[in-house]
């Protein structure tokens, strides 16, 4: 079983917030084909769905409990596993990631937008852009500067988070994409337990992440 070598997201004393709390808050994230049960503890309710192998469901739920910036930073280091074996990558899409990561480590309004950018310079379609996205519709307006402000749907940087992780294990390989998942979902609940945040400095396709506890 999957879960028999993921580490616990939580300890035993700290469940997390019911499962149907945190779908509810980030309605944008799902959709949630599999429902939590009743007062079902986000925790309980991850450990099933990795059980029932479910895993793009998981990707999706994990992605609206780690919240914006865990999320950007989970999406983030799947896509750079990506790109570091692609020597085609494109630049845009190392600068979305850079862009991504830059709003991690500092979540200001001038990197946010900078990341709304790079996102459109990479395409929204690909799993940087999305991280890139994630990041841009973490919070703030969602409008171009100097409109009137448009908040972001609840979920929606949740749902750009997953959809990056799920880019990034795009393969014709369906048993390599599983094994990809699977991986991506074993760091999710590493960073959920408090490992693998962020460092203090971007990182590039050519200089990889130094994965530090904060």
């Amino acid at each position: 079983m999957l879960t028999a070598r993921m580490p616990a997201a939580t300890s035993s004393q700290d469940p997390g917030p019911d499962a149907s709390d945190v779908c509810c808050a980030a309605q944008h994230a799902g959709p949630w084909p599999t429902p939590p049960d009743a007062s079902e503890s986000a925790q309980a309710y991850f450990a099933r769905l990795v059980d029932d192998d479910r895993q793009e469901e998981a990707i999706r739920f994990v992605a609206a409990w780690l919240g914006p910036r865990r999320a950007v930073w989970w999406g983030s280091l799947c896509v750079w596993r990506s790109l570091r074996s692609n020597d085609d990558a494109v630049v845009a899409h190392n600068a979305a990631i850079d862009a991504a990561v830059a709003w991690v480590i500092a979540p200001n309004e001038e990197n946010r937008r900078a990341a709304g950018v790079a996102a459109e310079a990479a395409g929204y379609a690909t799993a940087a852009g999305a991280s890139a996205t994630a990041a841009f519709w973490s919070e703030g307006s969602i409008s171009l500067p100097g409109q009137p402000e448009v908040p972001p749907p609840a979920g929606v940087s949740a749902k750009a988070a997953a959809n990056a992780v799920l880019m990034a294990a795009a393969n014709p390989s369906a048993p390599v994409r599983h094994r990809t998942l699977r991986q991506s979902l074993r760091m999710a609940a590493e960073i959920l337990g408090g490992a693998n945040l962020w460092p203090y400095a971007p990182f590039r396709k050519t200089s990889p992440p130094q994965e530090a506890s904060q």
